[in-house]
């Protein structure tokens, strides 16, 4: 008896501790400065939302912001960081297979660093 309540109790710590560490990040990144033709593509529909242009994902805003602003002086290009890259929270594509984002985030946040 105790041992089947012994391996049941391991058995909710267990999974307890495996879902505890499986996290979803939170944003994700739309960078178009890497291309003209994806800028050129980007900035003509108005809509970064593509996931050609998906660039990684991120835990948290300041991450996403951060690694958009280093990619640019990596690439030292001159366009603006509002027009390079964009951070969106929580995307997910819905049933016509568009991708929605609950919050859009321009570059320019960080034009300053």
């Amino acid at each position: 008896m105790t041992s089947t309540i012994g391996k049941l109790l391991l058995a909710a710590i267990g999974l307890s501790v495996t879902m505890g560490c499986t996290r979803t990040p939170e944003w994700t990144l739309f960078y178009v400065a890497d291309n003209p033709v994806n800028a050129q593509k980007a900035m003509a529909t108005t809509n970064m939302l593509d996931t050609d242009f998906i660039s990684g994902y991120y835990d948290s805003l300041a991450q996403c912001q951060a690694k958009g602003t280093g990619m640019l002086r990596l690439q030292g290009s001159s366009m603006p960081a509002a027009q390079a890259f964009v951070c969106a929270q929580a995307c997910q594509v819905d049933d016509k297979q568009q991708l929605q984002c609950q919050r859009l985030v321009a570059g320019a946040e960080l034009d300053a660093l």
